[in-house]
């Protein structure tokens, strides 16, 4: 039965340690180890299977007792370090006479690996020193040689404690024959153990790195960027040392933790300057590198836009032109001004063009040019209308027709009056624009009842124009006039196209054609009637 005892936690034990061996070496392969500690303090509970058998009984476990153990981290290798263990285990029950009387010493050194992870942290190790084991039976008290191996887990709380979760180890000694008794007694012991760990300094240096920054990050060619940069991790004590470079532009200085760059020159486009900062007292990876990336944009013209007020002048007359500029970058500008025409002047934003004779009939176009610093420039253009001088035109005075010879017809158009009707039209038809007033007047002498023959001889005399002669004359362009007491005739008026010089008037009103119907020069004269005679005057 004890021989079964033994066997099941030694194979416990066994697993345990080289489940931790596994994970060692799984972790030599790992990521960066931040928590490297120089020293380790354990301290906790110990049980102990003692393991061996004496006289047909099996040696006690021992369930009261503590380890403590020390161990160095190697400066060169942070994983192993040299241990020094110290457990006591007591009051353990002999099994002949039944006291608790059964004490266990081991005094063990040697080395330790142990992969230091984030989270937890296992670790294997071997031991050899010296085993003390004092039973109340024979009177045994004797020192021998241990030789053993375990393992363990650790479970990080922070860089400073662990908690060592399990501590397996198996130690294997012999207590020789003497006196006492006469056989050796073997004892595969295994003792397990948990507790706290005190973790001192640590070897962990992280990474230097650095950050490099530039102020603004897009500037336009010719202005000037500033470049900075920080180290992290590097030593507070230790003098640190800065070199620039970069792939545009001029930095100065370059042995400063900030430089500036000179973009005077440089062409639109994406760069970057480089920092190192350098620690001379580390002997390895004592520097960092890093960049910081400015662009140099490209520039653009101003932005213009022209506008006139009026847009047509006359001759003489004068019209604003106004620019409205602005630039991308605010940069200042300058205005020019030009024209097809014209006299132009001002300056600025605004000019004032001013028409001459010899713009008459033209677009005068107007051109507005802005430039920035860079002398990049935009131009915008206004046109400016100026019409044709119009000359004023007379009234021509064409002759007349007199209706005096035949006082049975006053309205008739005689052969005469034909006769300068058929010229008169003749020379109408040579005349392409222009029209034909035909003014028709009354004598004072005829009776009021015939008041309206002014009215009808202008409308025959335009009906034998435009029906009854030989040359027909448009009726569009013959105008039928009542111009009053005048005398027994018609007159005639070309009134050509264009303004009046001089503020001539048409003479006479226009006759309502549509209440005086025209009669042809061969109608019988209209039937007269007779007076009534006057009322006598009243007594």
């Amino acid at each position: 039965m004890s021989s079964r005892f033994a066997v099941g936690p030694t194979r416990i034990v066994v697993t345990l340690i080289a489940l931790a061996c596994s994970l060692c070496l799984l972790g030599t392969f790992a990521a960066a180890q931040n928590n490297q500690p120089k020293d380790e303090v354990y301290g906790g509970y110990s049980w102990l299977h003692t393991g061996g058998s004496l006289d047909g009984l099996s040696t006690p476990d021992i369930a009261s007792g503590f380890d403590l153990s020390n161990t160095y981290y190697l400066p060169q290798m942070h994983n192993l370090g040299i241990l020094a263990d110290f457990s006591y285990n007591f009051n353990g029950k002999n099994q002949l006479t039944g006291n608790e009387n059964v004490n266990v010493f081991n005094i063990l050194g040697g080395v330790q690996y142990k992969y230091h992870g984030e989270v937890f942290s296992p670790f294997a190790r071997f031991l050899v020193g010296g085993v003390d084991h004092k039973i109340d039976y024979n009177n045994i008290n004797q020192w021998s040689i241990g030789v053993g191996g375990g393992g363990g887990f650790d479970l990080n709380l922070s860089q400073r404690f662990s908690i060592r979760v399990i501590q397996a180890d198996y130690i294997y000694n012999k207590i020789s024959a003497n006196r006492d008794f006469d056989r050796d007694l073997t004892l595969n012991s295994i003792r397990l153990s948990a507790g706290l760990v005190l973790n001192l300094g640590n070897y962990y240096n992280p990474p230097l790195s650095c950050t490099a920054s530039a102020s603004p990050t897009e500037v336009y060619a010719g202005e000037t960027i500033k470049v900075s940069t920080t180290g992290t991790n590097f030593s507070p004590k230790h003098t640190l040392t800065y070199t620039w470079a970069g792939n545009g532009g001029k930095l100065m200085p370059l042995n400063t933790q900030t430089a500036t760059i000179d973009t005077a020159g440089m062409a639109p486009g994406s760069y970057s300057a480089n920092a190192t900062i350098a620690d001379a007292k580390m002997k390895k990876n004592g520097s960092a590198s890093c960049s910081a990336a400015f662009s140099i944009k490209q520039p653009l013209p101003p932005n213009v836009s022209c506008s006139a007020n009026p847009t047509t002048i006359a001759i003489g007359q004068p019209a604003t032109i106004t620019m409205t500029a602005t630039d991308p970058q605010g940069w200042r500008m300058t205005y020019t001004w030009s024209a097809t025409g014209g006299q132009l002047s001002g300056s600025g934003t605004s000019a004032t063009l001013t028409a001459t004779n010899a713009d008459a009939g033209n677009t005068i176009t107007v051109t507005g040019t802005a430039t920035n610093d860079r002398n990049l420039s935009s131009s915008c253009t206004a046109s400016v209308n100026v019409p044709p001088i119009q000359k004023c035109v007379n009234i021509e005075d064409w002759g007349e027709c007199t209706f005096e010879k035949n006082p049975k017809k006053p309205w008739r158009v005689d052969n005469d009056c034909k006769d300068t009707l058929d010229k008169l039209s003749l020379r109408l038809q040579q005349m392409p624009n222009g029209k034909l007033d035909i003014v028709g007047y009354t004598d004072e002498k005829e009776v009021v009842k015939e008041q309206t023959l002014g009215s009808q001889r202008s409308v025959n005399v335009k009906y034998y124009l435009t029906t009854d002669g030989p040359t027909k004359v448009d009726a569009g362009r013959v105008q039928p006039r009542q111009g009053g007491t005048k005398g027994k005739a018609t007159h005639f008026y070309f009134v050509p196209e264009g303004n009046m010089c001089g503020g001539q008037l048409e003479e006479g009103t226009v006759v309502d054609e549509t209440q005086v119907q025209p009669q042809s020069r061969n109608a019988p004269a209209p039937k007269k009637h007779k007076a009534k005679p006057a009322a006598p005057p009243a007594q």
